[in-house]
């Protein structure tokens, strides 16, 4: 690719618009709910018009055939094609789209060599306005999975050419990509065009049946949460002779915050959304803790503490560390008031430790084949479409984002943050021209100091 290419940040996010902070939970189809009194007692948390089910069937249902085009060929984007063709028949990636044609040939021929799907040299695109090529093709479908920064702008301009989309997690790294995420969202619904997020945990068996227990009473009204992703760091890209700080940064992008939204937003969004999605409540203000402790590349933390408070006055505590040699831990703990669930075991236990509930696995192997929650989001979306009806997980996603965005930014400037202020705010991390060329890293790369009067 010529280094010089350039696209300019207006034709980028040509007609973006803005809409309100209001929550929009509650507008996806409904295909199974809880209703009424459970048998031992429990009270539904809220009207079964309010939740949404998913079926989780082994295979996606048969019917028309479905043309897809890969936006973003990395490793996370070859892993969405592979889930998109594993979740039934009469499926193709028939285009792909990429910055770097090198990531393009590599899930190319993966797809060639493992799955038979040929992608055509006429159906494959390179440079900054790659994904408006595969966007325009006669295609039903694109799946985004390129990085976080592009999320709502390449969903938006999917929606206006008038394709259904999956588009990873998360969904904006900044309040202008949430108003823009939101705004293709409710032109998808209107134009019945599904959207489905990366956020596979809605698609978990263990997931859903836990949040249909959850939603049929048995924890009682939710008060409190706790959500951990502990973990070692992401293996940072090595940067090569002949490569500009752009392309180093794209290419490194989850070391880089104006790109990933940093770690907090990136990885510990999945239990935030788990509880943003049992609970159905947003974060109402936020206050947190971080720093860089041993991360020597990029310029994001390497952890963070963080005091989420939800509506009604509902805490949430969040623990992100990435740091080699520590005790690690990844899940969510959500207190009720006559009961807690936890991750670890998929288990309800009542105020005394009593087991109330425990998920199934074996008895879910004996029924199920096909238990990979990757697969089984596709095949969700796929049924939707292939079956006229709408299915939005886009929302809950964005109300996540939001959450983990508040967090970034509290730790960033030592400042606690409110869901209006931030979801107003004129916090914009695009650049004005998007270029393959060296830059002043003191503005791309500067590590955020809390406390600082700049700040």
């Amino acid at each position: 690719m010529n280094g010089k290419q350039t696209f300019n940040r207006r034709t980028f996010l040509s007609g973006a618009a803005v809409v309100g902070a209001g929550s929009m939970f509650g507008s996806g189809t409904l295909l199974n709910s809880c209703s009424g009194s459970d048998k031992q007692g429990f009270i539904p948390l809220r009207p079964s018009g309010e939740i949404y089910i998913p079926q989780l069937p082994d295979k996606a249902i048969d019917g028309k055939p479905l043309k897809a085009a890969l936006i973003g060929c990395g490793a996370r984007g070859t892993g969405a094609a592979f889930n998109f063709l594993n979740a039934g028949d009469g499926l193709s990636i028939v285009a792909c789209a990429d910055l770097f044609k090198d990531k393009l040939d590599n899930c190319r021929k993966l797809l060639k060599e493992q799955k038979n799907n040929e992608v055509a040299d006429d159906m494959c695109f390179t440079g900054f306005d790659a994904y408006r090529k595969a966007c325009e093709l006669p295609v039903d479908l694109v799946l985004i999975a390129t990085p976080n920064l592009f999320h709502p702008y390449h969903l938006k301009y999917a929606v206006e050419q008038g394709k259904h989309a999956f588009v990873e997690k998360p969904a904006c790294v900044d309040a202008a990509g949430y108003r823009t995420f939101l705004v293709a969202v409710k032109q998808a619904l209107s134009q019945k065009l599904n959207v489905l997020t990366g956020t596979q945990y809605h698609h978990d068996r263990p997931f859903v049946a836990s949040y249909e227990k959850i939603q049929a009473g048995y924890i009682g009204k939710i008060v409190s949460g706790n959500v951990y992703y502990n973990t070692s760091p992401l293996t940072p890209v090595v940067r090569q002779p002949g490569w500009t700080d752009i392309e180093y940064m794209i290419r490194d992008f989850f070391s880089w915050n104006w790109l990933c939204g940093d770690h907090v937003l990136d990885q510990l969004i999945h239990w935030i959304d788990v509880f943003v999605w049992f609970s159905h409540l947003k974060p109402s203000k936020v206050i947190a803790t971080g720093s860089r402790i041993r991360r020597t590349t990029g310029n994001i933390y390497d952890n963070f503490g963080i005091d989420f408070e939800f509506e009604g006055g509902v805490h949430v505590n969040g623990l992100a560390r990435q740091i080699n040699g520590c005790d690690n831990h990844r899940g969510a703990i959500v207190q009720g008031e006559k009961g807690v669930w936890n991750s670890d075991d998929f288990s309800i236990r009542d105020l005394s430790g009593n087991v109330l509930w425990r998920y199934d696995a074996e008895a879910a192997k004996a029924t199920y084949h096909t238990h990979d929650m990757y697969t089984l989001e596709h095949i969700d979306l796929i049924n939707h479409i292939r079956s006229g009806t709408l299915i939005n997980t886009a929302e809950t996603t964005a109300v996540s984002s939001m959450a983990c965005i508040m967090a970034r930014e509290s730790a960033y400037t030592g400042k606690a943050y409110t869901w209006e202020n931030i979801v107003a705010s004129d916090l914009d991390m695009m650049p004005a021209n998007l270029a393959l060329e060296n830059v002043d890293m003191d503005k791309y790369g500067a590590i955020p100091l809390p406390g600082l009067p700049s700040n």
